[in-house]
């Protein structure tokens, strides 16, 4: 086809052929009102224009999404497990005791969640219904935090079947926690699109899960869209542990009001392929926002986290703090982008990425960027990578620890700076250290 606005031929490769013919077999059957399907219909004109983004988008010049996925897997309608698979499949996560919402394959299933007690300070409702609600509707149509080049999400937009819409209206008595789980023993896919909203002076921790029971090649593309009201606090964590053979594409639309504070954490120990992106606007001031995360990968393993943080008002604050632990041949990419508008004095941002190299074949790429259009801010950022300290690996040794242990403790030392965001939930911080064991001892 050409491309009117740069003359020249694309030629789309099989997956984006697949993922349009797709749509235009599924539209009519996809929930939403008139708004959503209209959305639907430009993000898709939007992906037919670009397809799938390669390394000469500057935004994805370490992930060649164009070259690493290569067919349009089909969805699936599946929203039924065995609870005791799930369960096997959340290892150290069952532990967490929590309000669960489960997704099969990217479908709602009421018969694996336990909502029963949840109350009336939050509002449940699975995607495919809210999306008929034409108040809910017209809010979630459009991403205004988001690039409207990005395709993965324009994919996400079009494609989108379920998730969870999730309202809180004050604090609920437990953690809420989606639990995303890849079932199907065949190459799959999964279009997920969750909304979290918090109202004024609410406060709540959302956990977001993913676990695959099979080993088939997946294709995961989940979209989280967050609003935190005026003086609300939520705390946001992720966990990866999907199979080997996913593609995972994951973003995090992020809004947050005056006096907000959102508290994120990511950690990544599955996947072929993962791209982890943040988008997040501060929407008033005097807002905090505290992103970090975690990345342990081996084999081929592919992890790239990229963040864009957009202060628009005055006096917030924002630091993100990103650790990877990456072995064999595992590549990890960070992209940090902290952009300050002129209106946004006092701003106060920061952002630390660091790796440890467990093999000389291991590869850290991080571009942490600034755009300040501000005088009067604080702002900085940094990157390290290298292998585990000699010295600190000798003192543990000379106290009678085996080398195998001395290192793991190295390793749990460095990412647990990261988890200290969660330390005052004991379940929950000691859940992402098992994790983090476990991956260190190959049991993942």
């Amino acid at each position: 086809m050409a491309d009117a606005a740069h003359k020249f031929t694309v030629l789309r490769n099989p997956a984006e052929e697949g993922f349009l013919s797709a749509f235009d077999t599924a539209a009519r059957d996809l929930p939403g009102t008139d708004a959503i399907a209209s959305a639907r219909r430009s993000a898709m004109d939007t992906f037919r224009r670009l397809g799938l983004p390669h390394r000469r988008v500057e935004e994805w010049k370490y992930t060649d999404l164009r070259a690493r996925i290569t067919a349009a897997f089909p969805a699936s309608d599946d929203n039924d497990a065995a609870w005791q698979a799930v369960e096997a499949a959340l290892g150290p996560m069952k532990s967490v005791d929590a309000i669960r919402m489960v997704l099969i394959d990217g479908n709602y299933s009421p018969q694996l969640s336990a909502i029963e007690d949840i109350g009336e300070v939050v509002r449940v409702a699975s995607l495919s219904q809210a999306l008929d609600d034409a108040c809910f509707a017209d809010m979630h149509a459009s991403l205004s935090t988001v690039p409207a080049h990005d395709t993965t999400v324009a994919l996400n937009t079009a494609m989108m079947r379920d998730g969870i819409a999730l309202h809180i209206a004050a604090e609920p008595t437990r953690p809420l926690h989606i639990v995303h789980v890849m079932k199907a023993a065949d190459e799959t896919s999964s279009t997920v699109r969750n909304a979290i909203s918090l109202a004024d002076g609410a406060s709540a921790t959302v956990i977001e899960t993913f676990v695959a029971l099979e080993e088939a090649a997946t294709q995961v593309n989940t979209l989280t869209h967050v609003g935190v009201g005026a003086g609300s606090r939520l705390r946001h964590v992720k966990v990866q542990a999907e199979n080997m053979q996913t593609v995972h594409l994951g973003t995090w639309a992020v809004e947050l009001a005056p006096a907000a504070h959102y508290e994120a954490l990511q950690l990544t120990v599955g996947g072929a392929v993962t791209r982890h992106q943040i988008y997040l606007r501060f929407d008033g001031a005097d807002a905090k926002a505290h992103l970090n995360g975690a990345f342990l990968q081996r084999g081929k393993q592919h992890c790239d986290s990229t963040l864009v943080i957009d202060h628009v008002h005055p006096g917030c604050e924002s630091r993100e703090l990103f650790k990877g632990v990456l072995d064999d041949e595992a590549h990890g990419v960070f992209q940090g982008k902290i952009m300050v508008k002129p209106e946004a004095q006092k701003t106060d941002g920061k952002q630390m990425s660091q790796a440890l190299l467990l093999s000389e074949a291991a590869e850290f790429s991080s571009k942490p960027e600034l755009e300040i259009f501000a005088d009067d801010v604080v702002c900085g950022h940094g990157a390290t990578s290298g292998a585990i300290d000699e010295d600190l690996l000798f003192y543990l040794r000379a106290r009678g620890i085996p080398e195998k242990k001395a290192r793991a403790l190295l390793v749990q030392a460095f990412v647990g700076e990261a988890f200290e965001i969660v330390d005052d939930n004991e379940e929950l911080h000691d859940a992402l250290m098992t994790i983090a064991a476990n991956w260190l001892s190959g049991d993942h």
